[in-house]
């Protein structure tokens, strides 16, 4: 007899597991009550966090027998695990303690356990996170797999803290989801890490990315903007490249500030400095001692980067002011962060290979998304950085919010870009799409004479027959609006006037004769019409004008010798155009 309970007791398959590498580095998160205030512990975070169900699962991890500084998170509603083990550092740093070698420190054991771990967590200070965040963001080269920083304002052995829903975000995020950036989790939200800045010391708000929306924010589930996250490069190897430069700074312009200051500032060593100036990158262009000053530098080998120092905002040459530092050799940091400007330096500085020219175009260009691409040229309606300037104006962040904001601006601005002829723009887009009124970009193109523009969407399978909601056809645009050779040309590739196209033509042609119009006339004949229809009057074109005594319209309409038939069977338009 078969036992009712044998379908439960087949063993289940374990849940697949991700293991995340925890780099422990001090700072508020682990601290605990000290008679000189709260300070780090050695090797209480592990204890607590065993203590934690939310955080640890202690029966799972003794049925797997996991290490001592192995952990184990309760599985979640796919049934995965996050397993994490914690490599505490010794001492432990309050973050105002950090340095360079201690980012190249960090740097080596994310290099030395790549390949062991899905995901690296570092556990980290709150005060100079964003530099860290920054830096490791250039440092580690090809990356391919989550780096998230996180911490907390409070202990995450206090009752009421942020420390445990910063750490579980950040451990899920980086076992469960391919997000190949150096990132910073805090509150709720994942900034890229080379974006933030921290702009409140009292709050668990305390990280702003002013300048590019959160990759992810943590809701209900995790909302996740693929769209602003950055593709991983598998051309080339892991690599983490310690070497930084230290002689780097950053000098913040304020009213009055002397010449001499500068001057001090800019002396050897000094390699590479971030000018903090006003508004959109703005200096005094009445101040050319201070200006000569910033030029010397410059001609010298210093390289200058011009950052604002507005939270929010890009730096421009709109203004004189901001265009005197240009022409004193500064290069424009975009809406780049001064942290990130400040460890970009110390980390294209630092590279021996390269020479100084090579270096200066490397701060321009965007290397790890530390700056939004503002490129001279117009961007292609296909591209989505294009659709997610429009999206941030708007304040739409996800993925369903940018291709609802595509499908509704694709079309006017594709017939925005025909109306300049602007082919680069279109390329890549779906040429059928039509505006508001029916009208698509070949329409356009056909009322303001863009031949080259036209050609290309001809070969490109565009359909020559479409119609707006007035029933024109861009044949017949080109018509109105005069254009010959766009006449001839859409001609040469099949297109017709329509019936009722052409049931307009007899009166349209009359209004021509009875004003003389040769132009005009020729317009219609060379795109098929029948110059012998009749008018509203019931009289030919040729009739008209005789009667008028419009000598040279007869004469036009003579030498043709004969009424030209319409091209073909008059055109009906299939359902399917």
């Amino acid at each position: 007899m078969s036992d009712p309970n044998a379908q439960r007791q087949i063993p289940q398959p374990p849940p697949t597991e991700a293991r995340v590498l925890v780099i422990y580095t001090g700072g508020t998160i682990g601290m605990t009550p000290q008679d000189g205030g709260l300070a780090p512990e050695a090797n209480a975070l592990v204890k607590g966090l065993r203590k934690m169900p939310m955080l640890h699962d202690e029966e799972y991890a003794k049925e797997i027998g996991l290490k001592d500084n192995t952990l184990v998170l309760p599985p979640t509603e796919h049934n995965k695990r996050v397993v994490y083990t914690v490599l505490e550092y010794s001492p432990l740093l309050d973050s105002s303690n950090i340095s360079i070698e201690d980012w190249g420190t960090i740097g080596k054991d994310i290099e030395k356990n790549y390949d062991d771990f899905d995901g690296f967590v570092i556990l980290h200070g709150t005060d100079t996170m964003a530099y860290t965040a920054s830096a490791l963001s250039f440092m580690c080269e090809h990356l391919c797999k989550p780096i998230i920083l996180t911490g907390s304002q409070v202990p995450i052995f206090r009752m009421r803290n942020d420390g445990r829903d910063n750490l579980l975000g950040a451990l899920l995020i980086a076992g469960q989801f391919d997000i190949p950036e150096v990132c910073l989790y805090f509150y709720n939200k994942l900034f890229r890490g080379n974006r933030v800045t921290k702009v409140n010391a009292e709050s668990f708000d305390a990280f702003s990315s002013p300048n590019l929306d959160p990759l992810a924010i943590a809701e209900v589930d995790f909302l996740i903007n693929w769209d602003t996250v950055r593709r991983a490069d598998h051309t080339a190897q892991f690599h983490v490249s310690t070497e930084l430069n230290c002689n780097v700074g950053l000098l913040r312009l304020f009213p009055g500030i002397t010449t001499a200051t500068v001057t001090a500032f800019l002396q050897p060593p000094m390699e590479g400095v971030v000018l903090e100036t006003y508004g959109s990158g703005n200096a005094p262009d009445n101040r050319p001692d201070l200006l000569a000053a910033l030029k010397e530098a410059t001609d010298s080998g210093v390289i200058i980067m011009n950052c604002t120092q507005c939270l929010k905002g890009t730096v421009s040459a709109s203004y004189a002011t901001g265009q005197v530092l240009k022409d004193a050799g500064l290069i424009a940091g975009g809406d780049m962060t001064p942290e990130a400007a400040l460890s970009k330096l110390s980390y294209v500085l630092a590279k021996k290979e390269i020479d100084f020219d090579v270096k200066k175009k490397m701060m321009g260009k965007n290397l790890r998304g530390e700056v939004s691409d503002f490129p001279e040229t117009k961007l292609s309606l296909s591209d989505g950085r294009f659709i997610q300037v429009i999206a941030r104006s708007l304040n739409a962040n996800y993925k369903e919010k940018l291709e609802a904001i595509r499908e509704a601006l694709t079309p006017p601005l594709a017939c925005a870009a025909a109306r300049i002829g602007d082919i680069d723009a279109l390329k890549g887009t779906n040429f059928s799409l039509s505006d508001y009124d029916g009208r698509t970009p070949l329409h356009i193109a056909a009322c303001e004479g863009h031949l080259k523009l036209v050609e290309y969407l001809l070969s490109h399978g565009v359909k020559v027959h479409a119609k707006d909601r007035y029933g024109d056809t861009p044949l017949g645009n080109a018509v109105r609006f005069r254009h010959k050779e766009m006449v001839k040309l859409l001609r040469k590739a099949g297109a017709q006037l329509f019936r009722d196209e052409l049931d307009k033509a007899g009166t349209e042609l009359c209004s021509l004769t009875a004003s003389g119009d040769l132009e005009g006339l020729e317009m219609w004949e060379l795109a098929g019409a029948d110059l012998n229809q009749r008018g509203y009057n019931g009289q030919t074109s040729l009739e008209l004008a005789g009667a008028l005594g419009k000598k040279e319209v007869v004469a036009f309409l003579e030498q043709l010798k004969k009424p030209k038939p319409v091209f073909g069977e008059i055109r009906e338009q299939r359902d399917d155009e």
